[in-house]
């Protein structure tokens, strides 16, 4: 069989990913016409990165489609790069060589149970997909003249279960056409990999993340721009997309090429289409995060400005920046007042929908949502939960805007109630205080959950939701980056570690009982009135 027949097996079907066959496919065709290297290396292996739900059942279906596994390996280099840029810990890669005829390879690098934001970015830019050359390793000077040429490093390692010896293995990147070429040398080649991670390697890396800004505002020109609705379920040509967007059609296409290296839109035979990520900057997607790229690119995004001054002076960015306090600001700016509570409702949507989904509500007959907004959280769990009452309780202006639309939803139900939590806090069995303590210092804390403690009685259950820094700081977080954002866009709002919030809750007279993640890497803290 040849690689024409590998889509049409049966085996794969429910296997692999119909774009996954397809990027093997392409890839099989390409090993089998083979090339000569540059410097007149030798073709070694052509290398793809899939996402099967079955490592087993893909590698079954592969051997049935005509490409036979040769050997089979765990990944050391690609593991490290993938768990680097997605802050994956440390995933199961499975190496796969596959012989594609004529004496030809194709190396397939395997991951099942990766997070679906992983394969879509990799099927989109191609992080992983190379083309390998093999040299030997008395001719390592091939790499110093690579760099001269043009070629830019782009990672690389050492896998000590290929082969007798192990095999170093240098990436670049072609800077002409964006090609991934590998370098493979037989043995430990510790010197030059030190010199090709440790020179050209990191100002690349250092690059990437001082144009971290232009990401931010590319990203929040298409959502502002309804690039992302205009593409939303359909494909339409850069003229198309001009013509509905009023842009230029050539400062537009500048943009969509960065927008497709950003993982955010594709294009095949001239139309462009919009990838699950991009889907997120639409305004009425189920996933979108429209407002939130709107707020982070704008009102935010100046406060990030002075972030110097914020560090030296200890006055946070977002008043060095509009002149007010955040809350002050958005009252005497209802537009900005407005985008930011639905960017906060967009980041919420699914963590709540978890929440509700999470809690054990039995025995409880009255839950109190404390600084609770609009009630969106409230109303998902007496949604879940109707033999629960619900109270919100916020500031008064607050609670009033939301009174109506609340009592339409659960009639008698829920009451609000307008006050401040300093001074005190309506009774109920279960306390929530969602993404509220981050907003605080220590000492507000205290006087937030010590007045928490007062509405409830001992054995009472108080659900906190924060995102919690690691105990590691070396360990991949939002929070870490959200600590930061506090500092510039808050007063005195920090993000503490799950050791903070217990000593904040001892002092109180709590005890943490229990901690659930939800997504976007925010927690679920329970704890008990003791």
């Amino acid at each position: 069989m040849g690689y024409r027949d590998v889509a049409a097996r049966d085996e794969l079907c429910g296997v692999l990913d119909e774009l996954d066959v397809q990027r093997l496919r392409r890839m099989v065709r390409t090993a089998r016409e083979g090339r000569e290297g540059p410097y007149g290396m030798r073709f070694d292996h052509a290398g793809l990165l899939v996402f099967p739900r079955s490592v087993e059942k893909a590698l079954t279906g592969v051997t049935a489609g005509g490409l036979p596994v040769l050997r089979t390996l765990p990944s050391v280099v690609v593991r490290e790069r993938l768990s680097l840029r997605y802050g994956l810990d440390r995933p199961d890669v499975v190496i796969a060589d596959l012989d594609a005829g004529d004496g030809r390879t194709v190396q397939l690098f395997l991951i099942a149970d990766c997070p679906g934001y992983v394969a879509d970015d990799e099927r989109i830019r191609e992080c992983e997909t190379h083309l390998a050359f093999e040299t030997a390793g008395t001719r390592l000077g091939v790499l110093e003249a690579m760099r001269t040429d043009g070629f830019l490093p782009d990672g690389g390692g050492f896998n000590p279960d290929a082969g007798n010896q192990g095999r170093s293995a240098f990436y670049f990147r072609n800077e002409a056409d964006g090609e991934r070429l590998e370098v493979a040398v037989a043995g430990q080649a510790s010197s030059e990999l030190s010199r090709h991670l440790g020179g050209a390697d990191v100002r690349r890396q250092m690059l990437e993340l001082l144009t971290g800004a232009w990401q931010t505002q590319a990203l929040r020109t298409a959502a502002e721009l309804g690039l992302a609705d205009q593409l939303l379920e359909r494909k339409l040509t850069l003229a198309e997309l001009a013509e509905a967007s009023g842009c230029p059609a050539d400062r537009l296409g500048r943009l969509l090429r960065y927008l497709e290296q950003l993982g955010t839109v594709g294009e095949r035979d001239g139309r462009i289409w919009l990838t699950p990520l991009g889907e997120t900057l639409c305004r009425n997607s189920p996933s979108s995060l429209h407002g939130v790229a709107l707020l982070y690119g704008g009102l935010f995004y100046d406060s990030f400005g002075e972030l110097p001054s914020t560090i030296r002076s200890g006055t946070s960015g977002f008043e060095l920046a509009h002149g007010a306090q955040p809350f002050d600001y958005l009252d005497s700016h209802p537009d900005q007042a407005a985008l930011f509570q639905r960017a906060m409702s967009d980041q919420c949507r699914d963590v709540f929908d978890a929440i509700a989904s999470q809690l054990d509500l039995t025995g409880v007959g009255v839950v109190t949502d404390v600084g609770g907004g609009t009630g969106a959280l409230l109303s998902r769990i007496l949604d879940k939960a109707p033999q629960v009452s619900g109270v919100l309780f916020d500031m008064e202006a607050t609670v009033a805007e939301a009174d109506a639309a609340l009592r339409a939803r659960h009639g008698t139900r829920i009451a609000t109630v307008g006050g401040d939590f300093f001074a005190g806090i309506p009774h109920g069995d279960l306390l929530l205080l969602s993404r509220i303590l981050h907003d605080w210092d220590d000492a507000e804390c205290v006087g937030i959950l010590a007045r928490c403690r007062e509405a409830i009685l001992p054995g009472g259950r108080l659900v906190i939701v924060e995102r919690v820094l690691p105990d590691r700081p070396d360990r991949a977080s939002l929070a870490a980056a959200w600590d930061i954002h506090m500092m510039v866009n808050n007063t005195a709002g920090r993000e503490r570690t799950l050791a903070d919030y217990r000593q904040l809750l001892s002092t109180t007279g709590f005890a943490i009982t229990s901690r659930s993640e939800l997504p976007l890497e925010a927690c679920l803290l329970q704890a008990v009135a003791i």
